[in-house]
């Protein structure tokens, strides 16, 4: 099963007023210059897909200028079965439907139609913190299952409440103890998930750096310093005294900072080249080479534990690859997996791959600006039978009802 992503309707969306374009079943490459809007509809599949945007959180910032909703609508198919996903945002929240149905949070989308998005920002993955490690690992496994989604979310708010005792030197009596005990609990719990989920990972990870640099051989390693370093054994009763042991003796610590100071919230994936560290000894193109092959990875974990090929989704990477990382970029899109390609320079691309791609200049879909101006509707932009079709002043993007989603 392998859902292929059909279409894309935007309704007062960031810059887009109203437009519609569908995509190939490949490629497909979005062209245009800096600032026109080509990151707007890798957000919007992204939140149809992922059930998240990297780029914020105050869903106030997805309507367009002086609109009171915005709303975007996915169209799938599968061997026949279709399947839509609708997102509406209004009073600064969001309201989900799967195929027409409210669905009550975003952890519904899980599994449903997922993606791989590869941004700029992914390539500091390895000198970045801990936190943007934590994050990768975390997304991945939060798209997978719902499961996973919510345990993460319950630990976090495990983690705040806490702190908020310790900011306020509550740390005595049973509510403080009450909340220890649930933070053991979850984030145990949270703690095998996610090294399961990297277990997952990890050969696949290691496998996809060897296809782009096999010169020097990578490592990677799940370190959690409250667990007794690199790799602990997923052992429920082990990890658990672990976790006791080390709140235990920072106590101290914790009292003085205000803060949970350790858990599986200070966790990190930890690479190696040749058995060094890769943040600080490995190059600007090794670490970035690192960051390819994450992503490159997390197609195939979500392929063999959802049973489905992921969306993925570039946002400009191309300008930043030196030229041997990119001709190993596009030897992989469109033929592993369906994705859509953001770039303002299509000399990037070699010419037998356009020749397959659908390619669709976004100056061509309504702006929705404050000159109101439109094109004419169905702008044909290649004549080929995977042709990219862009509409614009459609009026028949139906306004859901459903569920608030937080």
């Amino acid at each position: 099963m392998s859902f292929l992503i059909e279409s894309l309707e935007l309704a007062q969306f960031r810059s887009y007023k109203q437009a519609a374009l569908s995509f190939g079943r490949d490629l497909t490459i979005l062209t245009g210059p800096n600032a026109s809007g080509k990151t707007n509809i890798v957000e919007a599949l992204q939140l149809l897909t992922q059930g998240d945007s990297f780029r914020t959180t105050k869903w106030r910032d997805l309507i367009l200028w002086e609109s009171e909703q915005a709303q975007a609508t996915l169209f799938a198919t599968d061997q026949g079965r279709e399947r839509n996903v609708r997102l509406c945002v209004e009073d600064g929240r969001r309201r989900y439907q799967v195929n027409d149905k409210p669905v009550r949070s975003s952890a519904a989308l899980a599994g449903v139609l997922p993606c791989v998005l590869f941004t700029p920002v992914d390539l500091r993955l390895v000198r970045d913190s801990a936190a943007q490690r934590r994050d990768e690992l975390d997304n991945l496994g939060s798209q997978i299952a719902g499961g996973y989604l919510r345990l993460r979310q319950e630990y976090k708010k495990i983690v705040q409440q806490r702190n908020r005792l310790l900011k306020d030197e509550q740390w005595a009596g049973p509510v403080f103890e009450a909340w220890t005990e649930r933070l053991v609990e979850v984030g145990v719990a949270f703690a095998l998930r996610r090294l399961a989920l990297f277990e997952q990972l990890r050969p696949a990870l290691i496998a996809a750096y060897r296809g782009i640099d096999a010169q020097c051989a990578l490592e990677v390693n799940y370190v959690a310093d409250w667990a007794g370093g690199a790799d602990p054994q997923p052992d429920t009763e082990a990890l658990a005294a672990a976790f006791h042991r080390a709140l235990t003796d920072e106590r101290e610590v914790e009292r003085a900072r205000h803060t949970t100071t350790v858990g599986p919230h200070h966790d990190d994936m930890v690479f190696t080249l040749g058995g060094q560290g890769a943040r600080s000894f490995a190059s600007q193109g090794q670490q970035r080479s690192i960051a390819l092959a994450v992503k490159i990875a997390e197609i195939d974990v979500i392929t063999a534990l959802c049973g489905t090929r992921p969306l993925l989704l570039l946002d400009d990477v191309m300008s930043e690859l030196d030229e041997s990382r990119r001709a190993a970029l596009t030897d992989y899109v469109g033929t592993v997996t369906q994705t859509v390609i953001t770039t303002a320079n299509i000399d990037y691309f070699r010419p037998e791959l356009l020749a397959r791609a659908t390619c669709i200049d976004v100056r061509d879909l309504d702006s929705g600006g404050a000159s109101g101006s439109s094109r004419p509707a169905g702008v044909e932009l290649d004549q080929s039978d995977r042709s990219g079709k862009v509409f614009v002043g459609r009026d028949d993007l139906a306004r859901p009802t459903s569920s608030e989603v937080d």
